[in-house]
């Protein structure tokens, strides 16, 4: 880890330039940020947008949509499936209890004529 000190603002972005600080026993300096209100060299002003920085921002502008819009499609996405799995899931119950009833339904006329069959045959007797 080197210790970094600001020495100058960069005369096209007006932005601080960084550089290595070393103590003068040659020890690497521990990492401090120094401000002051008064400095003048650390006063920062807007510079005129230049052509890079217009271009570096609508990059960034584009990624940042492209990242939305990834999001919301996967949310979107999300909440069809998780709505398309729902509706499978009912209708699979729903298929199930028919069935079930339909099932009822049969066993219960089976002991019907069972019954109706066992009365015939002891009337017969």
């Amino acid at each position: 880890a080197r210790a970094m000190s600001v020495t100058h603002l960069s005369p096209t972005l007006r932005a601080p330039v960084v550089s290595q600080l070393t103590r003068p026993d040659g020890k690497r300096a521990t990492r401090r940020v120094l401000c002051r209100a008064a400095d003048t060299q650390a006063t920062t002003t807007t510079a005129p947008e230049t052509m890079e920085m217009r271009e570096s921002r609508e990059i960034l502008d584009s990624f940042f949509v492209g990242k939305s819009l990834a999001e919301t499609l996967l949310e979107r996405a999300g909440s069809v499936f998780t709505d398309a799995l729902s509706e499978v899931s009912r209708f699979d119950a729903d298929n199930r209890e028919q069935i079930r009833a339909f099932q009822d339904e049969v066993l219960s006329k089976a002991r019907e004529e069972s019954q109706r069959g066992k009365r015939k045959d002891d009337g017969m007797r």
